[in-house]
């Protein structure tokens, strides 16, 4: 399990105590931290994607759904 994925469950816990803020501070260092191929930055991206969503930070939030949008996008284009 990469280091992502550590840090994914443990932000989808905080998330549960509703502590959105160092949930979202987890994985923004954690993709930091991750190589751009590491497959678990889109997981990582949705779980952000929730916090934000839930804290009502709307603005990380769409920084989230934008890293989930482009990677998404890149994914499409590898299979053509």
């Amino acid at each position: 399990m990469s280091s992502l994925q550590d840090a994914t469950k443990v932000a989808a816990a905080l998330r549960g105590q509703k502590k959105y803020r160092e949930a979202i501070d987890l994985i923004e260092k954690a993709l930091a931290a991750a190589p751009s191929e590491d497959f678990a930055r889109l997981d990582a991206n949705r779980e952000g994607l929730r916090a934000a969503e839930e804290a009502g930070l709307h603005d990380v939030a769409r920084r989230f759904a934008d890293a989930i949008s482009l990677r998404q996008t890149e994914d499409d284009s590898d299979e053509d």
